[in-house]
């Protein structure tokens, strides 16, 4: 065990030396390890044990962290506390206006349909009814949240409003030096609660607004900052933007005319130049790069292409321009939804690319109905639209090679094409009428007079009867006359027939309009006929209808008002089993508060007595402890005062004077050895005093937690008991509001029954018809054509 022993000599004497005088610091108290005990225990609850010196004065009484100590009595007590609130308090103290009842939910037992409930309809209102009422209390707290909303929205725009009214504040000078604080504002007013403060802290400008308190001033904008988003808006250079944004961006920008964009590269080179001048060196180190945004890599700005939305780098480029010219489905080049401008292209492409480009704008320039390719199997050019001879309908490839422009086939043999309906019907009118070809121009000449010879506009001169050169053949005018004859014979002889066609289409026409007249003579009396049957059976349905209409809406109220009765006799179940679900639900609630409480309270008083004694039985342990350290000490001294004495003896054996030296020294040992037990004794005790208060404190603090678990305890019961009171008010109100529904739902049922049955003013208008029809027949009875009905 480590105790507290004196240090007497520093080296053991001889048998002849002189006892060494114990100086007072030799009986210092110091810690020498001797074996396992029961004062191990103690020391390492209270700590170290102080080290005592004989000047020291007396040992003071330390509580804890060096407070001091006054232990009282250790006293066991067992508080007790109401655990349980009567339902009666917390329905007292709830009302129906305090519970809102949107708030829960709606009570299982309105969603009980009995057994002998067959009924589809009621069924249908029990379970409808509450998503009804739910999904008004939904729509309700939409438009609760969206007003909120609105009047937050509101509020920001005032005071938005209001601050941009109101003055800046000016800043506050603070005289750190001095100590003096300077308002420039005249409006601002400091109050008397600061006091002076440095006017900056941490490199950051403190400045003192309207509401008194300090904030801090932003920073100015660097001037190298401005310049460069400046010449961002001129130049265009965004980052990060989609394409849809980059689209919707292309479609609302303004057109820029040529002035004013070489005004703005004019400018910009100017802040440009500036900004290089007035910078420093790393400022072209540092400069910002551009994003390429099809590969994603970053590249100096005048590395870059811009097109309408995006940057490219020239590889990047190169390649969507190829793509473009390689497929129609992505020609013209865009950027995003926009078209790249052709002189971006021109202006960034080698001449190769730049020729394609333009072989392929001309190209897919021309939508693809209206293109002309060559139809030669080795070739398939694409004709370009100066090489088409629209007056002879021919068209030339590149590789010489003619094509047809209507039917887009090699070049015909023959001067006409077979797809020309047009000049086929030409030719027909032609050879009927005797119309020539000019054998130059190939354009139809009609003879009127004079002979045979014909000159065309065109300069040629032929023969009007066999068409050949003029002066190439021996025709004369008496064929040149048969000739005409013959074309007058054949106009004559297609006119007539055309009469003939027409005077035949007409007596047919007339035959069949006179069989019309007839037939609709025939079919307005047959129709009179039926009118009048139709009427009377209409006449017959009316009054059956109306006798039906009648019986079905006395069945509808009928069924309704036993539905009434049976959902009236539901909802009383209903009512039942939920005031027996909320009474059964209260008593376990009791029961289960009570229960706890009353274990709490049992286990709790155990726990109390349990620590009592285990505390009773520390501090007699401790007591004990103390008894058996004291006996040690009291042995060990009279061991040490034994050993001296012998020592003194064999050191002033036989010497003169010597008994009363060696009396003295052992009297002057005994009264240092008194005044050191003394000092332990009151440090002891005071030890032991700090130990039994330590204890008596952690038993409070342990009953502490008993009363507060006991008082949660509590709280929980009553917050349990207003939960359900809360909950049984909100149900009730579930009840009441479901069954003005289900009652609602019930009538709106029956009108919609009753109104979607037949249309009775449908009816009445019929008849109205009918009375019109009757007096028609009246017009018609005295016009009625005997065996038009036979």
């Amino acid at each position: 065990m480590i105790v507290c022993l004196l240090s007497i000599f520093a080296s053991a004497p001889g048998p002849d030396a002189k006892p060494a005088e114990l100086p007072e610091s030799a009986f210092r108290m110091t810690a020498v390890e001797l074996g396992p005990s029961v004062a191990e225990e103690f020391l390492e609850t209270v700590g170290r044990l102080p080290v005592l010196e004989d000047d020291e004065g007396e040992v003071p009484n330390w509580k804890g962290k060096g407070k001091a100590i006054a232990p009282p009595e250790i006293v066991v007590s067992t508080p007790e506390i109401a655990l349980t609130t009567p339902e009666t308090s917390a329905r007292a103290s709830i009302s129906e206006e305090d519970v809102d009842w949107t708030q829960f939910e709606p009570p299982a037992a309105l969603r009980t349909v009995q057994e002998d409930i067959d009924s589809e309809i009621i069924t249908q209102v029990i379970q409808e009814s509450i998503d009804r009422v739910k999904a008004r209390i939904e729509e309700v707290n939409e438009s609760r949240k969206a007003a909120d909303e609105a009047e937050r929205l509101k509020k920001e725009q005032a005071l938005k409003a209001e601050e941009e009214q109101t003055p800046a504040t000016e800043e506050l000078e603070l005289d750190v030096d001095s100590g003096e604080n300077t308002a420039t504002s005249a409006n601002t007013t400091v109050p008397q609660y600061y006091r002076v403060e440095p006017g900056s802290f941490a490199g950051v400008k403190l400045t003192i607004g309207p509401d008194g308190l300090l904030h801090t001033t932003p920073p100015p904008r660097s001037k190298k900052r401005s310049l460069m988003g400046l010449l961002r808006r001129l130049n265009n250079t965004e980052r990060g933007e989609s394409s849809a944004q980059g689209a919707a961006r292309n479609k609302l920008k303004p057109t820029i005319d040529f002035n004013t964009l070489a005004a703005k590269k004019h400018s910009a080179a100017v802040l440009v130049k500036k900004a290089v001048t007035s910078s420093s060196p790393q400022s072209s180190i540092h400069e910002e790069e551009v994003e390429c945004v099809s590969c994603l890599d970053d590249f100096s700005p005048k590395d870059m292409i811009k097109a309408p939305c995006h940057s490219y780098c020239q590889p990047c480029f190169r390649r969507l321009i190829e793509t473009a010219t390689q497929n129609e489905q992505q020609w013209p080049p865009k950027c995003c939804l926009n078209n790249i401008p052709e002189r971006t292209i021109i202006s960034n492409t080698d001449s190769e690319l730049q020729r394609e480009y333009r072989l392929k704008a001309e190209e897919w320039g021309i939508p693809i109905g209206e293109r002309i390719y060559c139809p030669q199997r080795d070739c398939g050019l694409f004709v370009r639209p100066d090489q088409i001879n629209y007056r002879l309908r021919l068209a030339r490839c590149s590789a010489g090679h003619w094509t047809c422009s209507i039917c887009l086939n090699p070049q015909h043999t023959s001067d006409a094409c077979p797809q020309d309906r047009d000049m086929q019907r030409t030719e027909e009118l032609a050879e009927e009428e005797g119309w020539k070809r000019c054998i130059g121009c190939r354009a139809y000449v009609e003879h009127r007079e004079a002979c045979q010879h014909m000159t065309c506009r065109c300069g040629a001169q032929f023969c009007y009867v066999c068409g050949a050169r003029w002066r190439t053949c021996a025709c004369t005018m008496e064929q040149l006359h048969a000739l005409k004859q013959n074309a007058a014979i054949r106009r004559r002889d297609r006119q007539a027939e055309q009469e003939r066609e027409e005077a035949e289409i007409a007596e047919a026409l007339r035959q069949v309009e006179e069989f019309e007249r007839e037939e609709a003579r025939k079919a307005e009396l047959l129709r009179l006929e039926r009118e009048r049957i139709e009427e009377e059976r209409r006449a017959r349905e009316l009054q059956e209808r109306i006798q039906r209409e009648g019986e079905r809406r006395a069945a509808v109220e009928a069924k309704f008002h036993e539905l009434r009765e049976r959902l009236g006799d539901v909802h009383e179940r209903q009512r039942i089993a939920m005031v027996s679900e909320h009474g059964e639900e209260q008593s376990a609630l009791r029961y289960e508060s009570e229960t706890a409480a009353q274990a709490l309270r049992e286990k709790n008083s155990a726990d109390r007595e349990t620590m009592a004694a285990a505390t009773a039985d520390m501090v007699a342990e401790r007591e004990r402890a103390v008894g058996r350290d004291y006996a040690a000490r009291v042995k060990h001294e009279r061991q040490i005062e034994d050993e001296y004495q012998r020592q003194l003896g064999a050191y002033w054996a036989g010497k003169r004077g010597g008994e009363e030296q060696a009396e003295a020294a052992l009297l002057a040992l005994r009264r240092r050895m008194d005044k050191g037990f003394r000092a332990w004794r009151k440090w002891m005790d005071n030890e032991f005093d700090n130990y039994r208060y330590i204890v008596q404190e952690e038993q409070s603090i342990q009953f502490e937690m008993m009363e507060e678990a006991e008082r949660r305890l509590a709280q929980i019961n009553q917050r349990d008991q207003e939960s359900f009171a809360r909950r049984k008010i909100a149900e009730l109100q579930w009840v009441d509001v479901v069954i003005k529904e289900r009652e609602m739902m019930l009538n709106e049922m029956e009108v919609d029954e009753l109104e979607n049955g037949e249309d009775i003013e449908a009816w009445f208008a019929e008849e109205e018809a009918l009375n019109a029809a009757d007096a028609i027949d009246d017009l018609h009875s005295e016009y009625r054509v005997p065996g038009a009905f036979s």
